[in-house]
C-alpha cells in the first residue's frame, strides 16, 4: 500500500532533468580505464540519436514531450554520453507513468544497432489505477448543522469531478481539488481553502482512495464599496452603477457582475473588484473596486484607400464624460470621392435589466444622428437619420433593438428625383462563435436583421425587411483554411419606389461579389443602379498560409440583387489573392474575373490609423 500526497503544482517529472554525469561503474568502462595507453585518436563526429518509444497512448506522447533525445558535443563518446540520458529515463518514466495512473510501470532499453544510433525504450505500464472511495469532509461554518448546510455539503460532494471507477490521473486530481475549492468559495465563504488532501494508492489492486478536507471558514458579508484609481472622472460615474447592499452575503458572481458592468463603460481600461479574504474580518468586509482610467477626450485621424470608395479621410472625436455624467459621445466625419458621412452618437452609462431566463442582463442605451451623401453607380443620395437603440450583450450574442427615422433624397441619373421616408423599428442580432475575434481559424459569425415600416406611420410605403449573413472558417490543416460566406435578404413590399435605400439591397464590391464594382449589382433605373427587393450572394475561399503572416487565396463568388426573384443570376467571379495578417485582422488583396462581364477587377482595402 502506497500513500501519495499530491501537491497543487507541476509534477516532478515535468521539471528539467538535473542528473550529473556520474562515474561509470560498468565492467566495460573499467576495462577501458585499465587498458594500456594508446596514442590519442580523433573522436568521430557523432550524428543524432533517434529514440523510439513503445508505450500506449497518451503515455507515449508525454514521454516524447518530456524526455528528449540527447545531443552530443564535438569530441564526446556516444556510449558515455548516452548513460546520463538512460539514467534519467529510468528515474523519470515511473514518475510520468504514475501521473497517468500507472504505478507499476517497467522500463526496458535496447539498441537497434552497434553504433547506438537508434534507441528503443519499451514501457510496460501495468494495470491503470482507478478511483476507489471518495471522501469529502468539512470544517468551519459549513460543518455545522442547520440553515441548509447539509444540502450545500451534499451538492459539493456530488459536483466533485473524480468519480469512483474512472482512471486516476494527477492532472485530473489537481483540477478536481481546485474546482471544488472554487465552488465552495463562490458563495458565502470567501476564505474557503483546501485544508488537507491525500490519495491512498494500492499499486497491487490498482486502486486510489481519495480524501479531502475543506475548511469553509466563516460566512462573509459585504460592507461599503471603496473606489480606487479615480482621478479624471467623478466618483458618481461609478457609484450609480453599484447595486451591492451593505450586509448582503458574499457571492463571487455578484462581484463579477459589478466588475463587468463597470468594464462595459468607456471610462476604464481595467476594472478589478474583490474583497480581503481574512477570516478574522469576515463581517461587513469592504469591497475594493480598483480602476485604471482612459483619457476623457480623444481625437483620431485615419486616412486610407479602398477599391469600393477610393481615397478617404476620417476624423473621429470621443468624449467619455459628456456633461460630467459619464455619457459617452462618439462622433466621426468621413470623406471619400463617392461617399461622405458624419454622425454623432451618445451612449448612456451601462445598466442591467432582470430576466427570468438569463438573470441580470447588461444593456446600454444610445441616441444618434447621421448625415450622409453618396454618388455610387450614378445614384445620388442625400440622407438624414435619427435613431435610438438599446444594446444587449450576453456571452457571444449581441442584440440591438431600436427605432429609426430617416428621410432620403434619391436622384438616379436619367430618372426622376424622389423623397423617401421610413419610421422603422429595427432588431439586429449577432452571434459569434470563433476561436479568435480578429484572426479566426475555426467557427462562425451569424448576423440577422429585421426592420419594418408602415405608410400610415410616417413611412413612404408598407415594408418588412429581413436579412441574414453567415460566415464560417474551417481549418484544413495547420497551414490551410476554408472560408464560406452566404447572405440572403428580402424586403416584403408592394413597391420599392418610396422606400429608402437602407432597406433595399445592392451587391458587388470587395466584401461581396468581388468581380463586380461596389454596389453595381442591383436594379437598373435610368442610367443608375438602385436597390432591389431580393439579395443572395455567396463565397467559397481557400487560403494557404505561406508563413506566419503571409498567405495565398483562391476563391469563387456568386451573387445578385434584383427586384424580382425570377431575375436573379449567379454572376460568378473567380480569383486569386494575397493575405497579410494585421492586428485588426487579415488584409486581402484580390484579383477577380467576372464571368459575365469578362473583365478582371482588383479588390482590396487598407486603412492607416494614427
Amino acid at each position: 500500500m502506497l500513500l501519495f500526497a499530491f501537491a497543487a503544482c507541476a509534477p516532478a517529472w515535468a521539471e528539467e532533468p538535473d542528473t550529473p554525469d556520474e562515474p561509470d561503474s560498468t565492467p566495460e568502462s573499467r576495462q577501458e580505464e585499465t587498458s594500456p595507453a594508446r596514442p590519442p585518436q580523433p573522436a568521430p563526429s557523432l550524428g543524432p540519436v533517434t529514440v523510439e518509444w513503445r508505450a500506449p497512448e497518451p503515455l507515449r506522447k508525454l514521454l516524447e514531450q518530456f524526455l528528449k533525445p540527447p545531443t552530443f558535443k564535438e569530441g564526446e563518446r556516444r556510449r558515455g554520453s548516452l548513460r546520463p540520458f538512460m539514467r534519467d529515463v529510468r528515474r523519470r518514466v515511473p514518475e510520468i507513468a504514475g501521473s497517468e495512473g500507472y504505478f507499476s510501470a517497467t522500463v526496458d532499453i535496447t539498441f537497434a544497432d552497434e553504433d547506438r544510433d537508434h534507441v528503443v525504450i519499451t514501457v510496460t505500464p501495468g494495470a491503470r489505477t482507478t478511483v476507489g472511495e471518495v471522501s469529502i469532509e468539512f470544517e468551519g461554518d459549513l460543518a455545522r448543522a442547520g440553515e441548509g448546510r447539509e444540502g450545500r455539503r451534499q451538492k459539493l460532494r456530488d459536483s466533485f469531478a473524480m468519480k469512483a471507477g474512472q482512471p486516476f490521473r494527477t492532472e485530473d486530481w489537481e483540477r478536481a481539488k481546485t474546482r471544488v475549492q472554487e465552488d465552495l468559495a463562490a458563495e458565502d465563504y470567501a476564505a474557503a481553502q483546501l485544508a488537507r488532501s491525500e490519495a491512498v494508492v494500492d499499486a497491487e489492486s490498482a486502486r486510489a482512495d481519495l480524501k479531502l478536507v475543506l475548511d469553509s471558514g466563516p460566512v462573509f458579508t459585504l460592507g461599503d464599496v471603496e473606489i480606487h484609481g479615480i482621478d479624471k472622472y467623478s466618483e458618481a460615474v461609478v457609484r450609480r452603477l453599484v447595486d451591492l447592499r451593505r450586509g448582503e452575503r458574499y457571492r463571487a458572481d455578484r462581484l463579477a457582475q459589478l466588475q463587468r458592468l463597470v468594464q462595459e463603460g468607456p471610462w476604464f481600461s481595467s476594472v478589478v473588484v474583490d474583497v480581503e479574504r481574512d477570516p478574522a474580518k469576515h463581517e461587513l468586509v469592504p469591497v475594493s473596486l480598483t480602476v485604471t482610467e482612459r483619457p476623457r477626450r480623444e481625437v483620431g485621424i485615419a486616412p486610407g484607400y479602398g477599391t469600393d470608395e477610393g481615397a478617404r479621410l476620417e476624423i473621429a472625436f470621443q468624449h467619455r464624460d459628456l456633461f460630467d455624467r459619464g455619457f459617452d459621445l462618439q462622433s466621426s466625419i468621413r470623406w471619400s470621392e463617392e461617399h461622405s458621412i458624419g454622425f454623432i452618437d451618445v451612449y448612456m452609462p451601462p445598466s442591467y435589466m432582470e430576466s427570468k431566463r438569463y438573470g441580470m442582463l447588461p444593456f446600454r442605451d444610445s441616441v444618434g444622428v447621421l448625415v450622409e451623401r453618396s454618388d455610387t453607380q450614378n445614384l445620388e443620395l442625400r440622407r438624414f437619420a435619427v435613431a435610438g437603440y438599446r444594446h444587449f450583450r450576453l456571452d457571444n450574442f449581441e442584440t440591438r433593438v431600436g427605432l429609426s427615422y430617416q428621410i432620403e433624397q434619391s436622384h438616379p441619373l436619367g430618372s426622376e428625383e424622389r423623397i423617401k421616408r421610413a419610421l422603422a423599428p429595427i432588431v439586429a442580432v449577432t452571434w459569434r462563435h470563433v476561436d479568435n475575434m480578429f484572426d479566426p481559424h475555426l467557427g462562425g459569425v451569424l448576423n440577422l436583421q429585421v426592420a419594418a415600416g408602415a405608410k400610415s406611420l410616417a413611412s413612404g410605403d408598407d415594408f418588412l425587411k429581413t436579412y441574414a449573413q453567415y460566415q464560417y472558417w474551417y481549418p484544413l490543416g495547420p497551414k490551410d483554411q476554408l472560408f464560406m460566406r452566404a447572405e440572403v435578404g428580402r424586403t416584403h413590399t408592394a413597391g420599392r419606389e418610396h422606400i429608402p435605400e437602407d432597406f433595399l439591397f445592392r451587391a458587388g464590391g470587395s466584401r461581396s461579389n468581388r468581380g463586380y464594382a461596389y454596389q453595381s449589382l442591383g436594379v437598373q433605373e435610368g442610367e443608375a443602379i438602385v436597390g432591389g427587393r431580393y439579395l443572395a450572394t455567396g463565397t467559397l475561399e481557400y487560403v494557404h498560409w505561406l508563413s506566419e503572416r503571409w498567405g495565398a487565396a483562391t476563391f469563387v463568388d456568386v451573387g445578385d440583387a434584383v427586384d424580382d426573384s425570377r431575375d436573379w443570376r449567379p454572376n460568378p467571379s473567380y480569383g486569386v489573392g494575397a493575405r497579410f495578417k494585421t492586428p485588426a485582422g487579415p488584409f486581402a488583396l484580390d484579383l477577380a474575373y467576372a464571368q459575365e462581364l469578362r473583365k478582371v477587377r482588383l479588390a482590396f482595402s487598407v486603412t492607416i490609423a494614427f
